[in-house]
């Protein structure tokens, strides 16, 4: 495994239910990142990225299979010939059982094999109205380390980023639709989940509207395990940004912030006790 690797996290519009558009877009802000930085082993999307977020019934009909999907495909070409690995988030049609669909998101490796899908656990509001909520937090082996993800409301949970830290998670990824006016909220948020389990934290965020009831602020960022940025786009423009996560900082930190050695579960029973 690699010890550092650059990661860069993609800051987008989508347009609405317009999936070969916003494909397009996704293809040219690798081919921008490559062209720029020469080398990137992690490229990161928003939310739903391939469709937008307020698509409602439509979804069904821009739902795909993982890992057979139109999205899947390209998205692994891309990979393959950019020799990085992807992640993005979809709309995800479950291959067995008919009219189910996930909030989801795929990550492809830098050879273009499809790694695996996160299916968002924690949904609200009217997602609750399409999507059926996953059931477990995956950790992904890749050669760039063990991803754990996460989508958009699951970030509020820090039951969800704990469980993939005590699993061996190297890096914490948030691909995201969250909106206006929260932002000063995110920002704490995702700092909190990094200090939390002393990991690097990498959250794609989009920006604009779908013509409906929200509107989505960025705030793309990479966060070091103290919760420090060590790259963000605070402006609302289509972007990226990249840094460097090296994952010696974690071990070394973890000398002094112990809270994982230290924890007890013994004493946090309450913790399954619905509400």
């Amino acid at each position: 495994m690699k010890m550092k690797i650059d990661v860069a996290v993609v800051q987008m519009l989508p347009e609405f239910c317009d999936r070969e558009h916003n494909l397009d877009k996704m293809a040219s802000f690798v081919k921008k990142i490559i062209a720029e930085k020469g080398k990137c082993d992690l490229i990161i999307f928003p939310e739903l990225i391939t469709t937008g977020y307020e698509c409602g019934d439509k979804f069904y009909e821009l739902a795909e299979i993982f890992p057979e999907g139109k999205s899947i495909d390209l998205i692994a070409k891309l990979a393959r010939e950019y020799d990085a690995h992807i992640i993005f988030g979809f709309a995800e049609k479950d291959c067995n059982i008919e009219g189910v669909l996930y909030n989801s998101v795929a990550l492809i490796d830098n050879d273009g094999n499809p790694v695996g899908v996160y299916r968002k656990v924690h949904l609200s509001d009217k997602e609750f109205l399409i999507f059926r909520p996953g059931c477990e937090f995956p950790i992904f082996k890749t050669k760039i380390g063990n991803i754990g993800m996460m989508i958009c409301w699951d970030t509020l949970f820090p039951e969800a980023a704990r469980i993939m830290a005590i699993q061996g998670t190297d890096l914490l990824v948030v691909s995201t639709n969250w909106e206006k006016p929260y932002s000063k909220e995110w920002d704490l948020m995702t700092s909190a989940r990094a200090l939390d389990n002393t990991l690097h934290l990498a959250a794609a965020n989009r920006i604009g509207s779908d013509k409906g009831e929200l509107a989505f602020f960025g705030h793309s960022r990479i966060l070091d395990p103290l919760g420090n940025v060590l790259a963000k786009i605070d402006e609302e423009v289509e972007a990226y940004t990249s840094a460097e996560v090296d994952y010696d900082m974690t071990t070394k930190l973890r000398r002094e912030w112990t809270q994982l050695r230290e924890r007890r579960p013994d004493a946090y029973e309450i913790l399954t006790r619905r509400y």
